[in-house]
Formats: structure tokens, sequence, C-alpha cells
């Protein structure tokens, strides 16, 4: 399953964690922020959604500390607010993907920085250095288990999420070599998560969990703590228990560390639409094919539309019966997309995911999926996604899509990502604060301790 190598994986990536400089791309910093303050928004929107409230009172009971709930007043330890605020970057399904880990790579680095950022007053700058160097372990650590891993029904925001921010808090709290080989040895006991949740109020609670983890391995880490480093590749370790069928293993991809980073090859993809990321690339099919050709809902009889296996497993719920299965709903999704040329936030409730006209337009939308066997097993390559449409009277408009609206193929522009932000806080924090969020954002790079950021954060009632 996997080649010997003289030194083991978690070893080589502390070598790079702690003797990597701290000079990057400006291409890449400008990306990380962007990042970084979509991240955030999202987090503002899901402070207020039921989960993350729930997270939030059974955080409480576990103690205060010097890191800021988002949406509250509350301080609690960087371990409780890691997970209270993870949970509430995810719980929306508006949080980013990153292709090269399939992880939702910031919803789990993000939160996990900001806790312990907090508890040691960091400076932005610091927080984009170790955001960087943890989507950099992300795309290692997917590159080697994935597809595998993930078709398998691991979620790995969660599994892989876990190790690779793990490092990232590492990197920030400026652990030494033997420290940092700890963290991820004993951040690889935590991971776990896995998709049968998809659906679910624990889906975006694993996100929460593995933001949490991440920030307790560090800290164990630095008090002293070891564990195995070769945890990875043991016979009875990560790679041979989490794989799957068939792992790529870690010698390629370890050529690929830093080799160009895979924030200067892939970037992030933002969410346009508020549901599972399996969906975005079909969405955007349809919204081009709306913006060419007219017809009506009414004059359409079929939409065919194949994606990827591990995409079909995803979007599990063809006739979902509340809000969290309809974000992984394809069906419902489409006839959204045809009914009124958008999908968010307003559509997740249980009132909206029960109308008439979009119920009977679900039942026109059929999925099918490529084999496992028929997809790459390097997660980097991306086979498109088919959509057609086929109206009444036999007209039939095609297209397909490898990459989604967001990705560095077609980003979003400056506007989109303001409105993206605006879209998350209204109704949540006044306009006036949105504004003076929105330019803080801009330079997160040059905020000399974080708090100045995360003080602007605390708006609801307690």
């Amino acid at each position: 399953m996997e080649e010997n190598i003289n030194k083991s994986l978690i070893v080589s990536m502390a070598e790079w964690i702690t003797q990597r400089g701290s000079t990057w791309p400006p291409k890449v910093v400008q990306r990380v922020e962007h990042a970084l303050g979509d991240t955030i928004a999202c987090m503002i929107a899901g402070s207020v959604d039921a989960v993350a409230i729930k997270a939030r009172t059974a955080a409480e009971a576990w103690g205060v500390g010097d890191a800021k709930v988002v949406g509250s007043s509350i301080y609690l330890s960087a371990p409780g607010a890691a997970l209270v605020n993870g949970t509430a970057a995810h719980v929306l399904e508006i949080d980013d993907n990153y292709y090269p880990a399939l992880t939702h790579a910031s919803a789990v680095i993000v939160p996990a920085l900001l806790a312990l950022a907090d508890e040691i007053e960091a400076s932005g700058e610091k927080i984009i250095d170790a955001y960087i160097v943890g989507l950099e372990l992300h795309a290692l650590l997917g590159r080697g288990v994935n597809r595998s891993h993930y078709f398998t029904g691991w979620h790995p925001t969660a599994t892989i999420g876990c190790i690779g921010t793990a490092g990232a808090c590492a990197r920030l709290l400026g652990l030494n070599l033997s420290q940092t080989i700890a963290a991820m040895s004993i951040a690889t006991s935590m991971a776990a998560g896995n998709k049968a949740q998809f659906g679910t109020e624990v889906k975006s609670l694993q996100c929460g969990f593995g933001a949490s983890n991440a920030v307790k391995a560090a800290r164990l880490a630095e008090a002293g703590i070891e564990g195995n480093p070769n945890v990875l590749e043991d016979p009875q370790g990560f790679l041979h228990l989490y794989g799957g069928p068939d792992p790529r293993g870690w010698s390629e991809p370890l050529k690929k560390l830093d080799n160009p980073l895979a924030m200067q090859e892939f970037g992030l993809a933002p969410k346009r639409h508020a549901c599972c990321g399996s969906a975005h690339n079909t969405l955007d099919s349809i919204l081009e094919i709306k913006s060419q050709h007219e017809f009506d809902s009414e004059d359409i009889q079929s939409i065919d539309i194949l994606v990827g296996a591990s995409n079909k497993k995803n979007l599990r719920y063809d006739d979902p019966k509340d809000e969290f299965k309809a974000r992984f709903s394809m069906n419902y999704n489409v006839a959204l997309i045809l009914l009124q040329g958008k999908v968010c936030l307003a559509d997740f409730t249980s009132e909206a995911i029960t109308r008439p006209k979009v119920k009977e337009l679900m039942k026109l939308v059929h999925m099918e999926s490529r084999s496992f066997q028929d997809e790459p097993n390097d997660p980097d390559e991306r086979p498109p996604h088919l959509v057609k449409i086929t109206l009444k009277n036999g007209v039939i408009y095609e297209r397909s899509r490898v990459y989604a609206k967001g990705l560095i193929q077609e980003p979003f522009n400056d506007v989109e990502r303001r409105q993206k932000i605006e879209g998350c806080c209204q109704g949540i924090m006044s306009e006036a604060d949105i504004s003076s969020l929105i330019e803080l954002l801009r330079g997160v790079s040059w905020i000399g301790n974080i708090r100045t950021l995360t003080d602007m954060l605390s708006f609801g009632s307690k």
C-alpha cells in the first residue's frame, strides 16, 4: 500500500513547518486574506443558527478563557471557542472547499487559529502565515489518501483537517521540531468524522471537533506529550486504517510539498450557493444555460445530471424532509436555481422546502454518477460534471463544468466578495459595523493584535 521511505511523513512535515521561512507569494497572501474574510462571514451567519447555539451552550459549561466566541460576549478556552466557531463556520454550508485535500479547510483552520491567536494575542501576519502552512498540510495529507479515503465514507474535513490544522497551530505557537511532530501525532489519534452524518446537525459539529482537537493537540505537545512519529504509515496507523481500498500513499504527494504551494496552483473554492459544493458545477451550468436561452420551468421535460461517484454519495437526499437534508439534495437545489436563479440562506427553512412549485420541479431531476473506478485517484484531477435540460418541445441544452464559480479559474471580484460578506452579516450586525468589519478585513496582515478583529465579533445577546 505504501512504499518504504526513510523518514516518516510527520517528521518531514514538521521539518518543513519549523524550517520554512514566512515569506510567501503575494498572490497566495491575497487569496488567504480573502478566504479569511469569507470564513469570518460564514461564522457570523452561522453563529445565530440553532446548532451553533447548542454547541455554545455545551461549551460554556466547560469553563471560560481568553478566546472569543463569535456572535457573543463570551470568551472560552481556545478548544471550546474553536469547537463553537468551527461549527458556526460550517453549519450553513456556505464555507469554502479546498479541492487538493477534499476538505472544508478554512472552516477548521480559521476557528482554530483565531482561538489560539486570541489567547496569545498574535498578529494578523502570524495568522496568515500559519493559515498558509495549514492549507499546504491539508493538501499533502489529502493527496495521500483521497479519493479513496473520501469515497469510503470518512469526512476529510474532520480527519485530514484535524491533523493538518494541528500543524498550523504548532506553527502559530512557534513549537520546536519535536513538539510539532508530537502535535500532529496526537492529532492523528483525535482525527474522526464520517459522511453518515451529512444532512444532520453533527456534520457541522465534526468541523468544530477538527478545529478544537487541533488546538488541543498543539497545546498537549507544547506541554511535553509525545506520540508515534510514524503513526501515519504504521501498519496499524492512519493510512492503513483510514485509507480505503486504494489510497495513493505519501511518496508522490510529498514531492509536491511547497512545489508549488497548492494555493498557487489551485486556490480555495468560496461558495456562491448556500448548499453542498458537490452541486455547484451543475448549478453554475444551469445558470449559464438560463443566461443564453429563454425558457420557463413549465417548459422543462427533464433535467439529467452526471456527477462523480463521491458527489452523488454526498447529494443523498432526492426528497429532503428538513433543511439539513435539503443542503445535500441535488433535486432541491436544481429546482431553486431554475425557479429563482439563486440558492440562498433563506431557502433552508422547514417552510421553504415544502413549497409546491419546488416540489414539482424536483421530480424532473435525474442524477447519475461515474463509478469510483472511473475517477482519478489524484484529487487534483477533476472530471467535468454534465447537465442536460430537455424541454417539452424537444429542444435540448447541455453544458459541462469542471470548476465552479469562485475558483481561481473564475474568481469572485471585489464586489462579489463584499456582497457575500454583507449577505452573511445583514440582520445580525448593524450596517455601520459591517462596513467597519469589511474595511478591517482588507488588511488583516497589518493587524498588530488579532483582538482588534475578534473584538468586533461581539454582537449577540450574551
